[in-house]
């Protein structure tokens, strides 16, 4: 295939995956690993199965393995990049899957989805779980621009043009993956997804918690909704004290009509209650007009 057809596998200490990656991947052009910090032989056989690789000094994490790929792509003048995991959950025979929508102009960027054509049932419950949470949040952030089904995929193809807006992102956290799409999405920048396979049973799959890393995008997340869509993130937050409110108000007076009397504790909790939630409504409207001024 096309010598212009770059494909980016960040890695870290992946020495039992990254030789059967990279060598299937040749097939569809040049491969680039970025060894993130690797302490085992991921550089060795990186480059023994034919790749161009970028050592890190140490572990800085996948958001920057990406930015140094995709910087090396732009000054090489690729015109299409596509990114996998290292970990061998990504299969390389399924690339002209992502590449199709882009040769034939119909997406800038493409993403592999665990969540089309009935895929999803070979993945554990827990994970489709955390998934359809991260998911949710992703679309929120993305202010109903665009609905996608796996915003955490790592299978990603994109063109010049999307290359060259994420070049302009300045995502440091677990939640790139998520991050790419609001910036893509805000840019006006075509996305599409297409199915794919996704393997499990991999050597380095208890590598990361599921749940600490999933904790980590979560909160990643919230923060950029709390940056982009401030009104919603306070408002939710204005009326869960609101409610809380109420529920504290109610047990506070409940006795009033049967005994004449009011518990103060909860009475002066209710009241506390009511001034967050009056303050965090007025916060997210601030908030909603300074983003709004800001983005124009």
């Amino acid at each position: 295939m096309s010598n212009n057809i770059l494909i980016i596998v960040p890695a870290y200490n992946e020495e039992l995956t990254i030789g059967y990656v990279v060598t299937l991947s040749r097939k569809y052009g040049d491969v680039l690993v970025v060894d993130d910090g690797s302490k085992d032989k991921t550089y060795d056989i990186a480059i023994s199965a034919g790749a161009h690789v970028i050592q890190h000094p140490r572990n800085m994490g996948k958001a920057q393995a990406l930015k140094t790929a995709f910087k090396y792509a732009a000054e090489k003048g690729y015109d299409i990049v596509v990114c996998l995991d290292a970990d061998g959950q990504h299969n390389p025979e399924e690339i002209p899957k992502l590449l199709e929508p882009i040769l034939n102009d119909e997406a800038d960027m493409v993403i592999g989805s665990r969540f089309l054509d009935g895929a999803k049932k070979n993945i554990p419950f827990y994970r489709r779980f955390g998934l359809w949470i991260l998911n949710a949040t992703t679309n929120v952030s993305l202010n109903g621009t665009l609905k996608i089904t796996d915003s955490q995929s790592g299978f990603r193809a994109m063109n010049r043009k999307a290359l060259g807006e994420l070049m302009k992102i300045n995502s440091n956290g677990y939640s790139v993956e998520s991050d790419m799409l609001v910036h893509l999405a805000e840019k006006g920048v075509r996305i599409k997804e297409v199915p794919i396979t996704v393997r499990y049973d991999v050597p380095n799959k208890h590598k990361k918690n599921p749940l600490s890393h999933g904790v980590g995008v979560l909160a990643d997340l919230v923060s950029l909704i709390g940056y982009r869509r401030p009104l919603l993130l306070f408002g939710t937050l204005s009326i869960i004290s609101f409610l809380t409110a109420i529920v504290l108000g109610y047990f506070a007076f409940l006795p009033y009509y049967e005994e004449g009397t009011v518990y103060l504790t909860p009475a002066i909790g209710s009241g506390i209650f009511a001034i967050i939630g009056i303050q965090l409504f007025v916060a997210g409207l601030t908030l909603n007009v300074l983003a709004k001024m800001v983005r124009e």
